[in-house]
């Protein structure tokens, strides 16, 4: 009887919850909502929820509504009860029947320390890197539009990537893959003037105006759907798959991507269609882009069983110099578009398997390239793999979470003659005092370590329930002479096995971080976190020949940071 009458309360509850909340909202891909849904379903023995993420409230209803409350244990109900508020939870502080509005900030002050600031002097340096690091200040902007939509958008004051004092190097002589011809307008930042320095921080004053990240918002997303679809339209991250160290056809690791977005979600099956618009401009100062980069992608997502989840994608790099309509085609083989002056196509498997409660194997499979058996060797294969083990287990008042990845990319993949998969981003600086008005920030659009790589990553993490979160890394990485900026000539005839060229870049990253978020104050409105980062970073580069290694460095790298949200 008292099981009945704790079920029927909570079905209240939640009930009028959900008349109450816009289910049409995003979950942003930072919210701790996907961490603790992933614990969950390992632990209570539902194998991977969906790995297309972000999604909408109403998908994150279907996949908690996958799981069965009374089997769960009391901590396991204490996680899902609060991962059932956060979905069902209203957004907005002023609401009527056709119109909602919701506003929140976070001020967040933030202090970085690092002891090598003479061979560690760019921001790609840093593994509590740009993308990670918090605006002094964010303004949050939430809009509901009866039960047609949702809308959200932000304003945030924070440090820029790029500065007009960062010592620049332009491409008279080199290219970027093939997004930047040899020659073009444009520089990039070789020597940073703001992340070389042995301490700095994120709060005021910002002397300058080139001292100030003018890419805002970060996220603006209008979205609506229903039960088993959503489409938005959005700046946001967005992120495929299920690795612990990157992703190969989309992930999360950059500062946002540009999309518009159209997904069906049921029980057992989802399908993805996304597609990503990517700047071309190169000029340091404001001109109008000349031409198009759109990243196609449809992925098939199917959960037969609760221990089975696998996915499959089939993806295409469009450019031109115009948008045809014809290939906007979410049912089209993509790699029939085989005009490599427009288009490269890429394929991707990924699978779940969970072995027991608590214990999950995974993989990726990406296939950039494959020649057949008529084609010449003009083009090298490309491909990338990536396997891990994770497992989740309940102790004390929370969840110890750890897993162990190993992945190892092609020499050339992502790399071709004329369409590739990288990207750049320009970031404003104003020119002032005398440099240039844009500086290009370049990166992968998958894994973050791009190609030419072998990595092996262990993470564990302790959590209890939002309050305490503890963290140890342990990264090593081998890197080839094929980095995103090697010259793009030749390069897709290349042969050689990873990590390529005669000298290996060797590097070794051990993190230790942690999190405390003080109980809500004032009617559960204000929150206030706590939270730093240790990490060591050391570099060495061992030559094929002799077999010994050379050029050691570390830095040791301290990052601290307190914030209060409404």
């Amino acid at each position: 009887m008292k099981r009945i009458i704790v079920s029927v309360a909570l079905f209240i509850v939640l009930t009028f919850s959900i008349f109450a909340s816009n289910m049409h909202e995003i979950i942003p891909l930072n919210s701790g909502f996907y961490n603790d849904i992933d614990a969950l379903y390992l632990m209570s023995g539902n194998g991977t929820p969906s790995n297309a993420r972000p999604w909408s409230k109403s998908e994150a209803l279907l996949i908690l509504n996958r799981i069965t409350y009374e089997h769960l244990t009391l901590l396991q109900k204490r996680v899902y009860t609060g991962l059932y508020e956060q979905v069902t939870s209203n957004p907005f502080l002023y609401d009527r029947d056709d119109f909602g509005f919701g506003f929140g900030f976070d001020l967040n002050a933030e202090l970085y320390w690092h002891s090598n600031g003479e061979q560690f002097f760019i921001e790609q340096d840093w593994v509590y890197d740009f993308v990670r690091r918090k605006p002094l200040l964010r303004l949050r902007f939430d809009f509901g539009l009866s039960d047609f939509g949702y809308i959200y958008s932000d304003l945030q004051y924070g440090r820029n990537l790029a500065n007009a004092n960062d010592l620049t190097k332009d491409f008279s002589q080199d290219g970027v893959g093939a997004i930047v011809e040899k020659g073009a307008p444009g520089v990039r930042t070789i020597h940073s003037a703001i992340y070389s320095r042995s301490f700095l921080t994120n709060m005021l004053p910002f002397n300058e105006s080139y001292d100030i990240d003018f890419e805002t918002p970060k996220r603006a997303v209008f979205s609506f759907g229903g039960d088993h679809w959503n489409v938005n339209i959005s700046r946001d991250k967005v992120s495929w798959g299920n690795g612990h160290s990157g992703n190969f056809i989309v992930d999360d690791h950059v500062d946002f991507h540009e999309f518009a977005r159209f997904k069906f979600f049921s029980e057992h099956f989802s399908y993805d269609w996304l597609n990503i618009f990517f700047p071309t401009r190169t000029s340091t100062g404001e001109v109008p882009d000349q031409s198009i980069r759109l990243l196609m992608a449809h992925r098939l997502e199917f959960r037969l069983w609760n221990f089975l989840t696998f996915a499959l994608s089939e993806n295409v790099m469009y450019s031109n110099d115009l948008i045809d309509f014809r290939y906007l085609n979410p049912a089209f083989i993509y790699h029939n578009l085989n005009n490599t002056s427009m288009f490269n196509a890429i394929a991707h498997l990924e699978m779940d398997v969970m072995v027991s409660k608590g214990l999950n194997l995974y993989g990726q499979y990406v296939l950039d390239q494959a020649r057949a058996p008529n084609e010449p060797d003009t083009q090298a294969d490309a491909t990338g793999f990536l396997a891990g083990m994770e497992y989740v287990v309940e102790v004390g008042p929370g969840f110890l979470s750890t897993s162990l990845e190993a992945a190892v990319t092609s020499p050339v993949l992502y790399r071709r003659s004329y369409v590739d998969f990288l990207m750049f981003r320009p970031y404003f600086t104003h020119g002032n005092p005398s440099g240039p008005g844009y500086v290009l920030d370049f990166d992968f659009i998958g894994y973050k370590h791009g190609s030419d790589v072998q990595v092996l990553q262990w993470d564990v993490n302790y959590s209890t329930l939002s309050h305490v979160d503890v963290g140890l890394s342990i990264i090593g990485l081998r890197e080839g002479k094929i980095d995103i900026f090697y010259s793009n000539e030749g390069i897709t005839a290349y042969e050689g096995a990873t990590p390529s060229g005669p000298e290996v870049r060797e590097s070794l990253i051990i993190s230790l971080n942690g999190t405390y978020d003080f109980p809500k104050l004032f009617n559960s409105l204000l929150q206030i976190s706590l939270w730093g980062e240790l990490d060591w970073v050391g570099r060495r580069t061992f030559v094929k020949a002799s077999g010994m290694y050379k050029d050691y460095s570390n830095d040791v790298q301290l990052t601290m940071g307190v914030g209060i949200s409404l």
